[in-house]
């Protein structure tokens, strides 16, 4: 048998692995053109199907939550593997069979998303739950990992399959079934593990109803006692150590909706530009460059914005350790280092016209948006605690489904109003930055607003603690 600090060595490579195939959908932006020519879909379309792979993200949140905190890791973790695979066999299927079908790509798209939600809740408490006292290290790897992925099948595409869209849908659902039978295994067990310990601390607290009252008994900890961290002024204003919210209690809570507003922000700013690279790459380089060549720039922006995203995640859980642990502040005020930066993005993304400026404006977004994802869920259980984590975290994760959808879908909108179609072609744009950049004047001011909602949630009022409801 394993020693326990080996076995949860094990868990937390394992999750850290699993992180991998949550990611993939971001890589969407380094095939999408290719794919839309295949089927005929216009930059519209291509967005609406993107969309609906956040959409499946956001909305199987709230349910992913309520399996991994009732149900345990492995229900969650079999539904989250067998989605993301399915999505892409089906995918590679309509692509090689030429079936133009939008309603059926955007729903091979939400199984994808879906899947990466149900994978990532079950890592992110997995993890949260192994290791209390390193959190946000902890968590951060298999964040890191997902925000890796895109780079790692962005080389893979580049060298192996270069050119070959259906070979590679094929090796994305192939290689993500494998790497999730390597390591849920690990999952499997500590999932029992944790099963194991909460039975027996709920038949503890049973044996002590009704008994005298000069008997003492100090119940054992469990998975829904692990304590949030809740640190001074902006936590102090709105949190109370061992408080659990989840339901009504949640969405009635003040802080709830100032960290449900600025995480669909910055998050929505982050996927607009993500999922719409590639074709800002293919407006840059227009004239300039062949098909081949236009594929392999925009993997490299992929890559890039997944170099960043990782290293973006691993930075928040450190930091926010750091914080916290050291300087006995709370985490959301390193909400201030995104803002700022996709303030600063938005800005570079309306005036950059030379398609050499894009890669820092790729390594700045996904910086800022790994940073955003890492951060944001630790906040959310140092003030609503961990028993009901991953449904919390789940309901914040729907915040960015209608500012995602509108920001994606105007600059689709945008982009198409100034393509003219070319006769047995798709329809291209040669305006340059001219194509889409109109989109950063909006998100500019959406940016500004951030940063108020966040010295809001930061300098909040200490009377505010009193509107958030204690749930024993």
């Amino acid at each position: 048998m394993l020693s326990p600090p080996l076995r949860k060595a094990f868990v937390l490579l394992s999750c850290t692995f699993l992180g991998l195939i949550c990611g993939t959908l971001y890589l969407y932006s380094s095939y999408s053109p290719q794919l839309a020519d295949r089927l005929k879909y216009s930059v519209s379309d291509s967005s609406s199907i993107a969309l609906s792979g956040t959409l499946g993200v956001a909305i199987s949140g709230p349910l992913a939550g309520k399996v991994v905190d009732k149900r345990g890791y492995t229900v969650a973790l079999v539904i989250g593997g067998l989605s993301i695979v399915t999505g892409y066999l089906g995918l590679k299927k309509q692509y090689d069979l030429h079936r133009s079908n939008v309603s059926l790509s955007a729903f091979l798209f939400v199984l994808v998303g879906s899947g990466s939600t149900f994978i990532n809740s079950t890592c992110l408490k997995c993890c949260a739950v192994s290791f209390p006292s390193i959190r946000g290290v902890a968590t951060s790897l298999p964040l890191a990992l997902y925000g890796l992925s895109a780079l790692f099948y962005s080389v893979v595409a580049s060298m192996f399959f270069p050119g070959d869209t259906s070979r590679f849908l094929g090796f994305l659902a192939y290689s993500s079934g494998i790497i999730f039978m390597v390591c849920a295994p690990s999952v499997v067990l500590c999932d029992r593990e944790h099963m194991k310990r909460r039975q027996v601390h709920e038949t503890i607290e049973l044996s002590t109803v009704g008994s005298a009252p000069s008997r003492s008994v100090t119940p054992m900890p469990s998975i829904s006692s692990v304590p949030s961290v809740p640190s001074s002024p902006a936590i102090a204003n709105f949190a109370v150590p061992g408080r659990q919210l989840h339901n009504h209690s949640l969405i009635t809570s003040f802080p709830f909706w100032l960290l449900f507003v600025t995480t669909g922000t910055l998050a929505a700013l982050g996927q607009m530009y993500i999922y719409s690279v590639g074709y800002m790459v293919k407006a840059l380089l227009a004239g300039h460059s062949d098909a081949s060549m236009i594929q392999r720039d925009q993997q490299l922006q992929v890559g890039l914005l997944s170099v960043a995203n990782c290293f973006g995640r691993i930075m928040g859980g450190v930091l926010g350790d750091i914080i916290t642990q050291s300087f006995g502040r709370s985490r959301s005020w390193l909400l201030y280092l995104p803002t700022f930066g996709f303030l600063l993005t938005q800005i570079m993304g309306l005036t950059t016209s030379a398609y050499e400026a894009l890669s820092l404006v790729s390594l700045l977004t996904g910086f800022f948006y790994g940073f955003t994802f890492c951060i944001m869920p630790l906040i959310v259980g140092d003030i609503f605690g961990m028993a009901n984590f991953s449904y919390n975290w789940g309901i914040v994760g729907l915040a960015p489904i209608l500012p995602s959808f509108y920001f994606t879908s105007l600059f689709g909108r945008i982009y198409d109003s100034h393509t003219v179609a070319q006769a047995g072609e798709a329809a291209v744009c040669m305006l340059g930055k001219a194509c889409y950049n109109s989109i950063f004047e909006l998100t500019i001011l959406v940016s500004i607003l951030t940063l108020v909602l966040v010295t809001v949630f930061n300098f909040g009022p200490l009377e505010e603690e009193e509107q958030v409801p204690h749930v024993a």
